[in-house]
């Protein structure tokens, strides 16, 4: 037994409401009201089981994972691609997301058939990437529709290990009205094919173009109905890609892979991705946490003294108001007159550093540049309260071991229950000016 409901949803900014509407009251567009309508299931008279208790539930058999092939990959997903999964793969046009599903149906297709649905290319041009890509595999399939209802026969049919849809704005499905790209479109379709992974057990890599605002007919959209949420970033400036996991059900969230760009596609990055070895002033290494893992990443500063009545404090890769409570803590605390100087701070290849535990290593780089010294091949870990006190900092062995493989051997890091050669550790600023000061 089944009854149908209506809902209007604007196309716009996604507004649900159970009347019809002519100006949203969200996003406040004219005419953006779409018809939507839902059929609502009653279960009952079905004879499956659709309660479980909770201890029969734990007792279900895992699905076992499939490799990608990729260890950067298979880390970032949790150990690999869980049957019926579906991902979300976000990032701006032209960072490299048709590149990354192409090599990856490459990888993948060892498990099997792989299908890989292009909404925005042709056939030729597919070809033209893999020729350029170096791939040639015979167990990747190519389709330019794009219409979901067709797409789910050709795949019940074609029987695929993982499915690749390049781009999610370019399907579109019949069973609803609106512009293909739409919010009422994007629902639809993510919703249909949500229900055909979890019934099928195929896991489905969904790509979606993100403008710099965050179009909210896109990823965000839909980031509640998926598994999983990748997020594509990199500067088109630098050849230096990063996949970032925001959501994961399946493993956890906030880990990252680090690729480069080249001509031949993307190439796994792993130790000293972010430094260029200098032994210039206002240079400092420190290790960054993100997920599960430790990267060494290089600090740069510039300090100058002003001619201006209010000294600039500008950086890149590291939130401009840090900047400033760290120069006022290094101005109360040492009593230098860097209040009469601007402040340019850089993190090398374009990563953005929010873990708290980079805090003494901008302190000692805006220091270094400020005194014109060096303080050698260095990493520089801690926390900087605004009482100028260096404090402890999550995970400290695994950064520290993690740099001793990259083959640094001296450290400066707050006072731990973490010992060994080369490991220097101070309670305050005052004891890293000493370093500074002394000859």
């Amino acid at each position: 037994m089944s009854k149908k409901k209506t809902l209007y949803v604007c196309d716009n900014c996604g507004y649900e409401s159970p009347k019809w509407f002519g100006k949203c009251p969200v996003c406040a567009e004219w005419n953006t009201a779409r018809e939507l309508k839902l059929e609502e299931i009653n279960n009952m008279g079905d004879d499956r089981p659709y309660v479980f208790l909770l201890k029969e539930a734990s007792q279900i058999e895992e699905n076992l994972r499939f490799s990608t092939y990729s260890e950067e990959i298979d880390n970032l997903l949790g150990g690999g691609v869980v049957p019926g999964q579906v991902i979300l793969l976000g990032g701006e046009p032209g960072v490299g997301k048709s590149t990354l599903a192409l090599q990856l149906a490459e990888k993948f297709s060892v498990h099997g058939n792989v299908l890989y649905v292009s909404g925005e290319e042709s056939v030729s041009q597919i070809g033209l990437r893999a020729k350029r890509l170096g791939l040639n595999e015979n167990s990747i399939y190519i389709t330019t529709k794009n219409e979901i209802e067709s797409l789910i026969l050709a795949i019940k049919k074609q029987k695929p290990v993982l499915v690749i849809l390049d781009s999610i704005q370019t399907i579109y499905s019949n069973s609803v009205e609106g512009v293909v790209g739409g919010v009422l479109q994007i629902r639809t379709v993510v919703e249909k094919i949500r229900k055909f992974s979890k019934e099928n057990n195929v896991p489905i890599l969904l790509i979606a173009h993100v403008n710099k605002e965050g179009n909210i007919a896109g990823p965000k959209l839909v980031e509640h109905i998926v598994d999983t949420v990748i997020y594509f970033e990199g500067e088109k400036s630098t050849d230096l890609r990063i996949l970032r996991v925001l959501k994961n059900r399946f493993g956890p969230s906030g880990e990252i892979a680090i690729f480069q760009m080249q001509n031949d596609g993307l190439k796994e990055l792993k130790d000293k991705i972010f430094i260029e070895e200098s032994n210039m002033p206002g240079n400092v290494v420190t290790s960054l946490f993100e997920g599960t893992r430790p990267i060494l990443v290089q600090v740069q500063s510039l300090v100058s003294r002003d001619k201006m009545a209010t000294a600039r404090r500008i950086s890149h890769g590291i939130d401009v108001r840090k900047i400033i409570i760290i120069a006022a803590v290094i101005s109360k605390h040492l009593n230098l007159p860097i209040d009469s100087h601007d402040i340019y701070v850089n993190v090398s290849g374009g990563l953005k550093i929010t873990d708290p535990a980079c805090d003494l290593a901008i302190a000692s780089s805006v220091l270094s540049s400020l005194f014109n010294k060096f303080l050698g091949k260095t990493v520089i870990i801690g926390e900087v309260g605004l009482d100028g006190s260096v404090r402890k900092v999550h995970n400290l062995k695994k950064r520290i071991d993690n740099a001793r493989k990259a083959g640094y051997k001296r450290f400066i890091v707050p006072y731990d229950e973490v010992n060994g050669e080369g490991i220097i550790k101070i309670r305050n600023l005052r004891d890293l000016y000493k370093y500074f000061v002394e000859d």
